[in-house]
């Protein structure tokens, strides 16, 4: 066994504000934090509750002459949880519509959902493509601990006749 100071170390997260620590936050943890805009317009994680004006560093923004961080003020909460695409019948729309939500979970849902968000995003895109060769919509809507991603085909045939599809992952 290892000494007693070692048997209590808990493992530090830094609040770095990126998506690799926001992944490595939310396994560690279990809390998904959140995602905010800085006044510089870059998006930065954090694991705790911040407010309209605080400072913080942006992850994103280069650094300074010395090598740190610059601040910038915090406007407000990340984007919106609910976000559509629409994408016209293509080899491309499948990644597309996995890029898409896996951008729109990282902003605004469960981070730990990243990666099945974005495979389940284009299975349903390709299927619906596949059976109907018609543009679709794309809904992802990203919760607290869920994502919920439709996808509305129309018909090629007869116009607004069509199906929705729609998944939900949750964080276990």
């Amino acid at each position: 066994m290892g000494s007693p100071l070692a048997d209590k170390l808990f493992p530090v997260v830094p609040d770095t504000g990126t998506q690799k620590a926001a992944r490595l936050a939310s396994e560690v943890t279990g809390d998904p934090g959140r995602w905010v805009r800085l006044d510089c317009q870059h998006m930065r994680h954090v694991q705790r509750a911040v407010e309209p004006g605080q400072l913080l560093e942006c992850p994103t923004c280069p650094p300074s002459v010395a090598g740190g961080l610059p601040a910038h003020r915090v406007l407000g909460q990340g984007p919106e949880r609910r976000r559509r695409a629409w994408l016209d019948a293509g080899p491309q729309a499948p990644g597309r519509a996995g890029a898409f939500a896996v951008e729109a979970v990282t902003q605004a849902g469960p981070v730990g959902l990243v990666d099945d968000a974005g495979r389940m995003a284009s299975e349903l895109v390709a299927s619906a493509i596949r059976h109907t060769h018609a543009p679709v919509e794309l809904t992802v809507d990203a919760g607290d601990d869920i994502v919920r991603i439709e996808v509305r085909d129309d018909d090629s045939i007869a116009s607004g006749v069509g199906k929705v599809v729609s998944f939900e992952l949750r964080r276990a």
